[in-house]
This record gives structure tokens, sequence and C-alpha cells, in this order.
């Protein structure tokens, strides 16, 4: 599993430690307020009290040890851009992903060399209006501006067919990567040609944004 040390414990930040405790992550828990970081004693393996502003103490973490690091200080737009930057200059340090509060913010973490800029007010949005705007959409993944994996529900004609009968690779250019049964969650990956669709699969496809969006309007 994974060594993550999560920075800033606001919503974002608490809900981040938390799931990735559940998925059986070692967490570093780090913020400020004292009180923030009782409330994730719990679910973290080691939760700290600290000014992340203080160099010499987060080079005493032993972040090289880590394999990510995630700055949950978006509203702290000088505290998330200095702190992104003293963690890339830690020598083999973890891979940054650092959540902004703006495009400005953004520009200025681009600057000092993050790995990873998240804009999750934004992206939250943008999945929810894609998921309006198409009933059947369960769930989506960008990859990069041009493609996407997706999940959707097949339509009622698709019910009984073989993915070698529906030839969606050459009707709509996406590919079927997992089949996932939305009853027992059970998710099989690289589906073979003769994997007959039930009404209780869902399909997860990769593909570019035009074809998808094609596929979804069929």
């Amino acid at each position: 599993m994974a060594q993550v040390a999560v920075f800033g414990l606001g919503r974002f930040g608490y809900h981040v430690v938390r799931e990735l405790h559940t998925r059986g992550h070692d967490v570093l828990a780090v913020d400020l307020d004292e009180r923030v970081v009782q409330k994730v004693r719990d679910f973290s393996t080691q939760a700290i009290a600290m000014d992340a502003r203080d160099k010499d103490r987060l080079e005493a973490l032993g972040l090289e040890d880590f394999d990510y690091a995630v700055v949950s200080l978006g509203e702290q737009v000088e505290v998330s851009t200095l702190l992104t930057m003293y963690l890339k200059e830690l020598p083999d340090g973890p891979y940054v992903i650092t959540k902004a509060g703006s495009e400005d913010h953004g520009k200025l973490l681009e600057k000092v060399g993050v790995d990873r800029i998240v804009f999750p007010e934004q992206e939250a949005a943008v999945r929810l209006a894609r998921r309006l705007s198409h009933r059947n959409l369960m769930e989506f993944i960008p990859l990069g501006d041009s493609h996407s994996i997706e999940e959707i529900a097949p339509p009622e004609s698709f019910f009984g067919k073989t993915l070698a009968e529906l030839d969606l690779r050459n009707r709509f250019r996406i590919q079927v990567v997992g089949i996932r049964d939305v009853v027992s969650d059970e998710v099989r990956l690289n589906p073979l040609a003769d994997t007959r669709i039930l009404s209780s699969h869902s399909l997860i496809v990769l593909g570019e944004n035009a074809d998808l969006e094609r596929f979804r309007k069929r």
C-alpha cells in the first residue's frame, strides 16, 4: 500500500485522509490546528499539528519514504504554494498533488513544479453537469483533454448480446475495458469478446471524448 502525507485537514483533506485509511494506506495527516488534528487521529497512521511553513520540521518528517504528498490548502494561496515548493525541493521527495483555489493559484503551482493540480469544486461541477446531461452516464475519468474512461449503463437493446456482436470498437471507435455488475459490484476487466451483456451490467469504456459522446447519443 502507498504512504501518503496529507497537509491541510479541511473538508477536502479530511475526506482524503479518511478514504485512504479505509483503503488500507499509511497516512500522515498534518494541520496547524491541533483540534482538527485530533479529529483524524483514529483514522490516520500518524497525525501531527505543525506549521507547514517550518522547513526544518518539514524535512524532519522523512517524506523521502512517502509515495505521495497531498496539499489541501487551496484557500491559503501563499502557504499552499510555499509548501508545494518545499516538497518539490526535497531530495527523492514524494509525488506532489496540490489543491488549487483558483486558476491563478494553479499557474503559481505550475511555476514551482507541482506534479498534479486538482480543482475539486470545478471537477465536481463538471461531473454533475455531465451526469445530468446524460442519464445513462454513471461515472467518468478524464484522461487529458481528448480522452476519457466512462462507466455507462447500456440500453435494453444490448441485453443478451455479446461484445463481439455489439462490435463497439468498429461502430463507435470505443473500447470496453471492463464490465461492472451493479448488483454484486464485481468488476471484470478486459472482458472477452463472448461476454454477454446482462441487465445488471454497466460498461466501462475508453475512447476519445467525441466518440464517447456519439456513443451516449446513439
